[in-house]
């Protein structure tokens, strides 16, 4: 059996990866609508695939239109994915953590006809939400709920996956360089921008990480990282189905599952933000347990401890990587490296990435010295999603992006360390809060005259956020509970919400009247452990 379209398409990525595999193994193993674990091989996942792809067809989704799915890691997030892109369309991946603010913003931009979500997540009603929204995102036609809902309207996935009784619809031939994913990622503009890749940009990253980071074909995969960010699709799904690898999908972290799988599935990667090493070494200590053969950590510098600790007593590889929507992987230590790199770098230029730290002229630093990351190279994003003015803004005229981190030159051989950020966001977990964002919504607070969100440190989650305030005369105080609750009602997600707050009789700004959060840290409560 002939794959059904070009290797080098999203979904050509897919049926050659199953196809060096052999269509009669095991290829992706998962819970279905949130409930039975099920396994299938690569003939049964391509059969679901073509009849998914089918019913969306006839439900009018096109080349070119946006699925958006709002899934957790289960089956359904790569039938629908590889789905989407059977019939040309662009998948768009989002975090099961938006609320009816960030979720309706991206459904009205990107025009979204069909929404795919759970039924219930983690105590959510994201049914209920969706039908909501049915009603007040005027493009949207179709909801389609995985599990069973009580809900009116919404179409339930098990009868899309049905068999087909005829042909399924034909592959829709698509461009390499045509959008085929986008990523939604919050940064400072109070708005999440979208990081478009084609299936070029996807792949190169993707093969350039591999050969770079020397793990080989036929990896099976570990997705602890959610499929709504693109460490999740990217590394987790995308990389090892098109190496002939297998995945298996873990619904919501759980660090003593996660050993349990890695044993039943004799895992031999993983990856996620440092919380999640920290929590399996923290789970690792009972009789028997082991950890997957490598774990790539990005989002943040590994402690060196945390790297000692994985490979003296569990045997494991710990890979440490930078990247960003933009660039999924732009730099990363290596399976043969030593291992004190991974604590001490965040590795060198991965394959074909070209990398370069600069000073305020735009010239290189020497080693050891700081500046501000840019990257250039194949993986990069083909733009941000109607928004050329973003394009404009965030490239040099040699085509490097400007990343908005800051780094320092590690040695000779280009590997650096992440050192801090010139965007103003925080980084709680691996989520990036919105900083603006919030701030425009805790601004319409009755109590609040002016607010700025700052970090704190946290021992496990990296950063969470502080409220630093000033009051409106006469009012009272609120809460971190009670900023919370304000927050909720305004359909925040509860991951973007302050955990604690400081009240200040001004905020410190410079003459021109910019805050400066450098000065407001220092009056911010203490870090605090995990």
């Amino acid at each position: 059996m002939a794959p059904e379209t070009s290797a080098d398409t999203l979904f050509g990525g897919l049926t050659s990866g199953l196809q060096s595999r052999g269509l009669d193994r095991r290829a992706l193993a998962g819970r279905r609508e949130g409930v039975d674990w099920v396994e299938l091989t690569g003939a049964q996942l391509l059969a679901e695939v073509a009849a998914v792809s089918t019913r969306l067809a006839e439900l009018g989704l096109r080349a070119g239109d946006v699925l958006c799915l709002q899934l957790p890691n289960g089956l359904e997030a790569v039938v629908y994915t590889y789905a989407a892109a059977r019939i040309g369309a662009v998948v768009c991946p989002l975090t099961t953590i938006y609320r009816r603010r960030e979720l309706g913003h991206v459904l009205r931009r990107t025009r979204c006809t069909i929404l795919v979500v759970p039924s219930r997540h983690r105590r959510f009603d994201h049914a209920g939400l969706a039908a909501t929204l049915l009603g007040e995102v005027s493009t949207l036609q179709h909801v389609i709920c995985v599990g069973e809902t009580a809900h009116a309207g919404l179409l339930g996935s098990a009868v899309l996956r049905e068999p087909l009784s005829g042909a399924p619809t034909p592959v829709t031939p698509t461009g390499l360089d045509d959008p085929a994913v986008l990523a939604f990622t919050s940064g400072t503009t109070g708005e999440p921008k979208g990081v478009m890749h084609s299936a070029a940009s996807m792949h190169a990253a993707v093969d350039g990480f591999v050969g770079h980071a020397g793990f080989g074909e036929g990896l099976r995969s570990l997705v602890v990282s959610p499929f709504g960010h693109l460490t999740g699709f990217t590394w987790g799904i995308v990389m090892p189905l098109r190496g002939g690898g297998e995945v298996v999908l873990q619904e919501s972290w759980d660090a003593e599952e996660a050993l349990d799988l890695t044993a039943r599935y004799d895992v031999s990667f993983s990856m996620g933000a440092t919380p999640f090493l920290t929590d399996l070494l923290a789970a690792a200590g009972r009789p028997g347990a082991r950890l997957p053969a490598v774990f790539v950590c990005a989002g943040a510098p590994i402690p060196p401890v945390l790297v000692e600790r994985a490979v003296a007593r569990h045997g494991c590889r710990v890979v440490a990587g930078w990247g960003m929507s933009e660039y999924p992987i732009g730099t990363s230590t290596a399976v043969g490296d030593d291992p004190s790199l991974a604590g001490t770098s965040d590795g060198r230029p991965a394959g074909p990435a070209q990398v370069r730290v600069v000073d305020e002229h735009g010239d290189p630093v020497a080693v050891g010295a700081e500046g501000d990351l840019q990257i250039r190279g194949p993986g990069l994003t083909i733009g941000y999603y109607e928004r050329p003015d973003l394009d404009a803004a965030a490239r040099t005229v040699d085509g490097f992006l400007m990343t908005g981190d800051r780094a320092k030159v590690v040695d000779a051989r280009g590997h650096i360390r992440i050192s801090g950020r010139t965007k103003d966001i925080i980084i709680r977990g691996g989520e990036n809060i919105p900083v603006v964002d919030v701030e425009n919504v805790l601004l319409t607070h009755p109590a609040v005259r002016e607010v700025a969100l700052v970090p704190v440190p946290h021992e496990r989650l990296g950063e969470t956020a502080c409220a630093c305030l000033v009051l409106v005369p006469g009012t009272a105080a609120p809460t971190v509970a009670e900023l919370g609750a304000f927050l909720a009602g305004e359909g925040v997600a509860v991951q973007f919400w302050p955990e604690s707050l400081r009240v200040l009789d001004e905020l410190p700004r410079t003459p021109s009247g910019k805050i400066q959060k450098f000065a407001l840290r220092r009056v911010a409560p203490p870090g605090v452990p995990g």
